[in-house]
C-alpha cells in the first residue's frame, strides 16, 4: 500500500527529474564531443528530441495533478459562485472529452507506427517509443484529471455537510 501511495504521489515527478537529468547529460555530451573532441555523436540529438517529447507529455500530466495548467480567468472571476461552479464543471467535461479523444487517437497512431516497423535513422530506435509518449501522457493526464474531479466532489460534499457552501 505504501508503494502505491508513493507512486501516486511521486511517479511523474521522479520520471521527469531522471529524464531531465539524462537529457541534460546527453546534450552536454553532444556539445563536448562535437566542439571539443570534434567527433559528434550522431544519435544524441535525436534521442534528446525524443526525451523532450516524453518530458512534454508526462509533464502535462504532472501539471494536471498539480493543477498548474494555464487558465484565463478574467470572465470566470466576474461570475457568481454558481456561475463559477457551472463554468468549472463545463470546462472539466470538455477537458475530459478532449483527453479521451486524444487517448484514442494517439493509441491508434502509436499502434500504426509500431506495426509499420519504423526505425529512427540516427539512433536506430524504434519509432513507436517516442510516439508512445503521447498516449502515456494522455492516459496519465486522464487519471490525474479524474483524481482531481473525485477530490473536488468530496470537498464539495464535505462543505455541504458542514453547511459552508451552497
Amino acid at each position: 500500500m505504501k508503494v502505491m501511495h508513493f507512486l501516486n504521489e511521486k511517479l511523474e515527478e521522479i520520471f521527469l527529474v531522471v529524464l531531465m537529468i539524462a537529457a541534460t547529460v546527453l546534450v552536454f555530451a553532444q556539445v563536448f564531443t562535437r566542439y571539443i573532441l570534434k567527433i559528434p555523436l550522431p544519435w544524441s540529438e535525436e534521442i534528446a528530441r525524443y526525451m523532450f517529447l516524453w518530458l512534454t507529455w508526462v509533464g502535462a500530466s504532472f501539471a494536471t495533478k498539480e493543477r498548474k495548467h494555464v487558465n484565463i480567468d478574467v470572465v470566470y472571476q466576474k461570475l457568481s459562485r454558481a456561475g463559477q461552479k457551472t463554468c468549472t464543471v463545463l470546462s472539466t467535461l470538455i477537458w475530459l472529452a478532449f483527453v479521451c479523444i486524444m487517448v484514442y487517437i494517439s493509441v491508434k497512431l502509436t499502434v500504426s507506427v509500431a506495426s509499420g516497423g519504423q526505425i529512427a535513422v540516427g539512433s536506430g530506435l524504434r519509432m513507436w517509443i517516442p510516439y508512445a509518449s503521447i498516449p502515456t501522457g494522455m492516459i496519465l493526464m486522464l487519471f490525474r484529471l479524474l483524481q482531481n474531479c473525485v477530490h473536488d466532489l468530496r470537498a464539495a460534499s464535505q462543505a455541504k455537510k458542514e453547511g459552508g457552501e451552497d
